[in-house]
């Protein structure tokens, strides 16, 4: 999972380079129409596939307050074997939620972690975990769009080279996805709490679009 967004970083440049390719090659074939109706679909989908891929970045994924004055643990045990319990971080000198792990390399506690991603430098967690799914989700209709856009071209260089770069995409993007709804569907609290903790609270239409929940309608960080 840590190479993983290196490699949607990757396969987000080369989304640029199949719209051009494609759109390119359509147009050369002198079809008006369909070049019009392609480019609309497939613009649409390399906007909402960016913007995912920069709200992923930008929004703070959910760590732990911090305490203004440091805490001395060293008399106290933590406890690691009781799921239920809260345990202790030394590092962050607070008490955490069991589901909450430390990064060391952003020096905090992520509630709903699932790791740090060291090429953008962030982590994804409560906060932000809903735009990684986003970015897949979408990753994954560009590809398919561009793919069977591309098979359906006169077989040419610029066909198959869309056809590879959206088929290789497909393929990688796919097995994240996967894993994503992997973690959904095996989570001990259920799915419905678990889609709740990623998505909030607001109208479901919008889960799959990239735009933020208000904060109040996230779940409450010291409750997770």
């Amino acid at each position: 999972m840590k190479r993983a967004l290196f490699i949607i970083i990757y396969w987000c440049n080369a989304f640029l380079l199949i719209d051009v390719l494609l759109l390119t090659a359509v147009h050369n074939e002198g079809k008006e129409l369909e070049f019009s109706l392609h480019a609309s679909f497939i613009n649409v989908f390399l906007v909402l596939t960016g913007t995912s891929f920069l709200r992923l970045i930008t929004i703070k994924p959910g760590f732990l307050p911090k305490p203004s004055i440091s805490v001395d643990f060293s008399d106290l045990t933590k406890d690691v074997n009781t799921k239920s319990s809260w345990v202790i971080c030394k590092s962050c000198s607070i008490f955490t939620s069991p589901n909450a792990r430390h990064c060391t390399l952003c020096n905090g506690c992520l509630v709903r972690s699932r790791g740090h991603w060291a090429a953008m430098r962030t982590c994804v967690g409560v906060l932000n975990h809903k735009f990684l799914i986003q970015l897949l989700f979408w990753g994954v209709v560009f590809s398919t769009y561009t793919l069977c856009v591309g098979m359906r071209l006169t077989a040419n260089f610029t066909s198959v080279v869309c056809s590879v770069l959206s088929f290789s995409s497909l393929l990688v993007l796919t097995y994240y996805l996967h894993s994503e709804v992997q973690f959904i569907t095996r989570s001990e609290e259920g799915v419905q709490v678990a889609l709740l903790h990623i998505f909030g609270r607001g109208n479901k239409l919008f889960w799959l679009f990239p735009c933020s929940s208000s904060v109040s309608s996230k779940p409450n960080i010291a409750d997770m």
